[in-house]
């Protein structure tokens, strides 16, 4: 053994002792771990602090047997089925309901009133008119106090002739007022609309084993002069129009609202179409408005929308002929309120 190889083998114990540890300070962190530890010592600060517990640390692991062994009750597929055909016959309803209303009618903000211009106190003492109310006797204008006492006659030059005094004015009479005017007699207070009166039953107390009673029917509805209450203020069940309601038939395709342009990926509709159609026809019925708020039944609303939904059976139709459906196979036909496009296989 050579003296190179001697010193090398010495301090091999040495810094197995050194590393030892370093080693045992680290055994529960992998080597990222290690080298993110020390690089955050080095930055300091917060990041360099431990880190909090996590919550429930000291709390005891729960109990595997509680954990629910049976799945829970749903409805079958059946009743699903049933309530998944009510949510689209309300939501064909409301559509249908939101194009018979047409759109939002705007209306107009009120005339601003005009602003008074207060009569001055010179336009008041140059008026010589006076308004009377409808219905009250005029008063009659104050009299002049020259009027009423005039001033005597005083002689203008004075004379060499004694005069013979004059004979005094003799004094007018009062005026005589006239007799007030009868005021038109009231016409009779309407009477207001009052609720019926409210009568509380103390309800008897229901024996054990038996059904309680029923109360008395609701009263009828007050009655406001000059209004008529609807025909089905009565009726439980609002009447719904004769509209259908029903999903149509076939495989859909979603457009983005108000264009021609298809929403998401429909690559596998389209497979899914030329599967089943065989050597049949295709049937592209495109829809128009889609609960938007420019739906109406209008004429001119309706040739809007199913030019919109002519365009959009028209982008189905390039799509399927592009992947082997010859044209002539193809029937495209528009309605003015829907959703996207339905295709289906056959008339």
């Amino acid at each position: 053994m050579t003296a190179a190889t001697r010193r090398t083998a010495g301090k091999i114990p040495f810094l197995v002792l050194m590393t030892a540890p370093l080693l045992a300070g680290c055994q529960h962190q992998d080597m990222t771990d290690t080298v993110t530890g020390w690089w955050h010592g080095f930055e300091g600060g917060e990041i360099a602090k431990l880190r909090a517990p996590p919550p429930g640390e000291n709390l005891r692991y729960p109990h595997v047997g509680r954990t629910p062994t049976k799945a829970p009750d749903l409805p079958t597929p059946e009743a699903r089925l049933s309530l998944t055909t009510q949510l689209e016959a309300q939501r064909n309803l409301a559509q249908r309901e939101s194009a018979a209303q047409g759109a939002l009618p705007t209306i107009p903000p009120p005339p601003k009133p005009a602003p008074a211009t207060p009569a001055t106190t010179a336009d008041t003492e140059q008026s010589g008119m006076t308004m009377t109310a409808v219905g009250q006797p005029e008063t009659p204008a104050p009299e002049s106090p020259s009027a009423v006492h005039p001033a005597p006659n005083l002689p203008t030059a004075p004379t060499t002739t004694p005069a013979a005094a004059p004979a005094p004015a003799p004094t007018p009479a009062p005026a005589t007022k006239p007799a007030p005017a009868k005021k038109p007699a009231a016409p009779p207070p309407v009477p207001e609309a009052e609720l019926p009166p409210v009568v509380a039953k103390s309800i008897p107390p229901t024996p054990p084993g038996e059904f309680p009673q029923i109360g008395d029917l609701p009263p009828p509805p007050p009655q406001f002069p000059g209004f008529d209450l609807p025909r089905d203020a009565m009726v439980s069940d609002p009447i719904r129009p004769d509209i259908d309601t029903s999903t149509p038939e076939g495989t859909l395709i979603r457009f983005q609202p108000a264009t021609d342009h298809v929403a998401g990926n429909p690559q596998g509709d389209y497979q899914h179409i030329i599967s089943l159609r065989g050597n049949q026809h295709l049937t592209i019925r495109g829809f128009g408005a889609f609960m938007s708020a420019d739906a109406a039944l209008a004429p001119a609303d309706q040739n809007r929308e199913i030019a919109l939904g002519l365009l959009r059976a028209r982008v189905v139709a390039r799509a399927l002929i592009e992947r082997g459906v010859p044209a002539s196979a193809i029937i495209l036909k528009a309605e003015a309120i829907g959703d996207g496009v339905r295709v289906t296989v056959g008339g």
